[in-house]
């Protein structure tokens, strides 16, 4: 009921378009329903009686009016076309603005794989119903029922066939149609899980190449083809069973009117011509049936698809909103976390526990820990991509929940752990920091960013193009500009989230000079201690928890294992090496 409403809501739109439609339809299914009647007059009062002038008006007749119906016709396609593509581009551009606002959590329980599948194939399939609906589904009961009405004017003893053939009719589709319908929901959850493995196979190319796994993705890919293949044959099987039997009962019917029809003429109540009509209206029957079964199985498949995207317009945003004011974002950036806990999977099996820390205006935080130990977690709570479930957050003395998302994202720059760079130009990306950026705000922003000068030495400098995934520069390259991407709308609070791991010890050490300038407040995920080692205060993470929270020197002094850590990697240093943590 819910698809239909909504489809209903969009059609009023389009209302004068959704009329001419079916009324076209409706002409070209008259036209259509007269012929047979003007073929059995040439027939039985042209042909037999030998009256050549009475065959040559009335083809002359049929002739018009099929092309009356053919101009009907092709108008009502129009009409049709139009509505049903501009649905499918309304609903593609609802999906994409409503997927826009999802947070991380609303992303990682959708998945991306499953998002794609529904704003593409899903939509095309509601969309390709409706084009189809406007004509068939208008055009099939205005065939059958004047198909039906024109044998009853022909001879009444001919409807009694009819009577019999369409129980059974009915019987065949409602039967196979109950049977379908719930196997095109699993075919689509299974075009879901293709599409994710084509999209991690694609968008992992360098690593599945450099891990030599082109055998295991080509073992996934085929398992993943073959269970969607095998979903649909089983839907396809199905189907394809409805259009035999439906013309066996038709044809049966056909010859039982030809059988019927021989007796009757020979006791002279029919002539030829009536018995050939009769056979037209039948055939006008069965594919009026077969457009009903064609439409109400598009119907079936599509009201799966267009649950599919109801719950996408549908799904709440797991980040709760409240009413504030336009500019909420306090003006002094400080950052505290109280007690603050977080489960991705919003159980008791929590990925941070407890976390506490202040951190001044102004000030820099540096975030070291394991792999896995939470740092990234931490940091993606700040902007609100996720909220916790236990605790409170603080920016400026204001909890966080109480500032308007997205102006507290307008004023937090993060540079991701997995930095990305869109295809266009280099100045493009900057752009995404700044839209308004001048060529001298660009330059300068890759200029803290320690990569100016490559930029400049390139042919076309800000204008050079970026491949899709970057794959045209190097690492370091994309994450000096991502940072410089960052640094160009000045943020209140800037975050890098490891975003520094693949520039050399100098490099780093540039940039995170260049950063202590700014009167920003920094948050630095770092894996090298000396690179960090004068940050106002270093948050030490373990298995989600604080370790230690201080000072280099504090920590040093204090702390055995940020000692032990530290002492390591000067050691390593001293040898020539590098210890990650």
């Amino acid at each position: 009921m819910k698809s239909i409403k909504i489809i209903a809501e969009y059609l009023k739109t389009k209302l004068w378009l959704a009329t001419l439609a079916p009324l076209c339809v409706l002409i070209e299914v008259g036209a259509e329903l007269v012929q047979p009647k003007l073929m059995s007059k040439i027939v039985n009062e042209g042909v037999i009686a030998g009256d050549h002038s009475l065959i040559l008006s009335t083809g002359v007749q049929m002739l018009l009016l099929t092309l009356f119906g053919v101009l009907a016709g092709i108008l009502s396609i129009y009409a049709a076309g139009q509505v049903s593509y501009s649905f499918g581009a309304e609903m593609r551009k609802n999906l994409f603005v409503r997927i826009q606002r999802f947070s991380f959590e609303n992303v990682d329980r959708l998945q991306v794989g499953s998002l794609i599948t529904r704003i593409t194939d899903d939509v095309n399939k509601v969309q390709n119903v409706i084009q189809a609906s406007m004509r068939l589904l208008f055009r099939a009961p205005f065939l059958f029922v004047g198909a039906i009405v024109m044998v009853f004017m022909l001879d009444l003893r001919m409807s009694y066939i009819l009577m019999v053939l369409m129980p059974l009719l009915v019987f065949v589709i409602v039967y196979l149609l109950r049977k379908s319908y719930p196997l095109f929901t699993v075919v689509q959850e299974k075009l879901d899980k293709f599409n994710t493995i084509i999209s991690e196979s694609l968008s992992g190319i360098r690593v599945v190449k450099a891990y030599v796994r082109e055998d295991e993705e080509k073992r996934r890919f085929a398992e993943a083809n073959k269970d969607y293949i095998a979903a649909s044959l089983k839907v396809s099987t199905t189907i394809m069973f409805m259009m035999p039997l439906m013309s066996l009962v038709m044809n049966g019917g056909v010859v039982a009117v030809l059988w019927f029809g021989e007796f009757e003429v020979q006791r002279g109540n029919l002539n030829v011509g009536d018995i050939m009509a009769c056979t037209n209206y039948l055939t006008q029957v069965l594919m009026s049936l077969m457009m009903a079964q064609h439409v109400i199985m598009s119907i079936t498949q599509a009201e799966a698809s267009m649950n599919r995207i109801n719950e996408v317009l549908e799904t709440e945003e797991i980040i709760n909103e409240v009413e504030v004011e336009e500019e909420t974002m306090p003006e002094e950036a400080s950052l505290e976390f109280q007690n603050v806990s977080f489960s991705y999977e919003s159980n008791d099996t929590y990925q941070l526990n407890d976390i506490s820390f202040k951190l001044n205006a102004g000030e820099t935080l540096a975030i070291i820990g394991g792999t896995g130990s939470g740092k990234s977690t931490i940091i993606n709570l700040i902007p609100r991509f996720y909220d916790p479930q236990k605790g409170k957050i603080f920016i400026g003395g204001k909890l966080l929940s109480e500032i308007d998302r997205r102006d507290l994202q307008e004023h937090i720059g993060i540079v991701m752990q997995s930095t990305q760079l869109f295809s266009g130009t280099i100045a493009d990306n900057l752009r995404m920091g700044k839209e308004d950026a001048t060529v001298e705000e660009m330059k300068d922003a890759l200029r803290k960013a320690q990569i100016l000068d490559f930029v400049e030495g390139l042919d076309n400098g800000l204008e050079h193009h970026i491949e899709q995934d970057a794959t045209n520069i190097s690492g370091g390259q994309k994450q000096r500009i991502s940072i410089a991407r960052t640094l160009i709308k000045n943020p209140r609070i800037l975050i890098l989230d490891d975003s520094l791991s693949a520039v050399d010890l100098i490099t780093e050490a540039a940039i995170i000079k260049e950063l202590s300038k700014l009167k920003t407040t920094k948050i630095i995920i770092a894996q090298r201690i000396s690179s960090i080692k004068n940050a106002d205060k270093i948050l030490m993470v373990n298995d989600g928890r604080v370790s230690g929270f201080g000072s280099h020197s504090e920590l040093y002094e204090t702390n055995e294992l940020y000692k032990e850590i530290y002492d390591s990697q000067v050691e390593s240093a001293n040898e020539g090496k590098e210890v990650s943590l």
